[in-house]
């Protein structure tokens, strides 16, 4: 059996090696790098001691750091426009030379049928993220 831990959210089966029987936990920064140095997932940080290179003890130093600026966040510069009351005058200026963006044109109104002989933009197999 393979356990995972890591500090990131993206906890699903097979994220980190592909393999769904592997147990992936999230858990702090703080803990994930204790639990590597130890190399061990029964480490407790809070009581247990390590051995460094030099072969002397060493226990982890309880984290510190602000959890929020002392001063609060810097709001920054305002740089919200809001939209016109008249979106009918927005034009969306697009190169017409570029290779990554282009204009849409609208659908066609929904002529009140159900659809039939559609399309499928897309065809997957086997496990996918979303």
């Amino acid at each position: 059996m393979s356990i995972v831990i890591t500090s990131y959210n993206r906890n699903f089966t097979g994220r980190n090696d592909a393999n769904p029987a592997t147990h992936a936990f999230v858990a702090s920064p703080d803990i994930v790098t204790a639990m590597a140095f130890a190399g061990d997932l029964t480490f407790n940080p809070l009581t247990d001691s390590l051995k460094g290179t030099d072969g002397k003890t060493f226990k982890f130093s309880d984290p510190a750091g602000f959890e929020l600026p002392p001063r609060g966040y810097d709001p920054g510069e305002n740089t919200f426009q809001p939209p016109p009351a008249d979106r009918a005058t927005v034009q969306v200026a697009v190169d017409p030379k570029s290779d990554r963006l282009q204009l849409l044109e609208p659908f066609k109104p929904w002529d009140g049928k159900d659809p039939t002989n559609c399309p499928v933009l897309i065809k997957v197999k086997g496990k996918c993220s979303k």
